[in-house]
């Protein structure tokens, strides 16, 4: 059986637009599509089709998915179900050989390696910032902003009152301006009884 599979997600190309790439494919070959499918989830395609040799034809890699590990994942899941997958924009063709699984331990292997530079980069990038004085997390014992205008909201107004302008009090609270601004913002009563005063 032939299949076409559509990818209904926003951030590939539009089902109507795959249907006509594999269509086109299938005509340039020389048959016809049986069927297709439009799953949320390409692997419960299994559970839609009984015959023991099947072929399922994209239009494009990302039709499997959003990452590259799933991607891979979803590729082993259809060669090891019987399925031959084929890739129309990439040229990709996918079958239970030695080849394919060689290709997909590729893929994985350079997946691995990524992951292990992002997090090394990551962790020097920290270290880095921790040498040079920087104090990385929550510090314990450390109040929260937003607690730290709720308790001074009354010596807000008493610095407004006061003339002093929004980035003086800002200062004066131990806070940044814009959070001064976001707070009489979340606040309208707060700006109003200011004004009142």
């Amino acid at each position: 059986m032939i299949v076409g599979y559509l990818d209904n997600s926003s951030k590939n190309i539009s089902p109507d637009t795959q249907r006509d790439i594999v269509n086109q494919y299938a005509r340039e070959k020389g048959f016809d599509i049986d069927v297709f499918f439009a799953e949320a989830d390409i692997q419960n395609i299994k559970n839609n089709i009984n015959s023991q040799k099947n072929t399922l034809i994209v239009a494009n890699i990302a039709c499997l998915g959003n990452k590259l590990a799933t991607i891979v994942e979803n590729i082993e899941f259809l060669v090891s179900n019987g399925f031959e997958l084929i890739s129309v924009k990439e040229s990709l063709q996918f079958d239970n050989s030695k080849e394919t699984k060689q290709l997909l331990n590729g893929v994985k292997l350079s997946i691995d390696i990524r992951n292990s530079m992002v997090s090394t980069i990551t962790k020097k990038a920290l270290k880095d910032k921790k040498d040079q004085g920087a104090i990385l997390g929550f510090v314990k014992g450390q109040k929260c902003k937003s607690t730290i205008l709720e308790r001074n909201k009354y010596k807000i107004i008493q610095l407004y009152h006061e003339g002093k302008t929004k980035k003086q009090i800002a200062k004066t609270i131990g806070c940044s301006i814009s959070l001064i601004f976001k707070y009489l913002q979340q606040y309208p009563e707060l700006k109003t009884k200011m004004r009142e005063i």
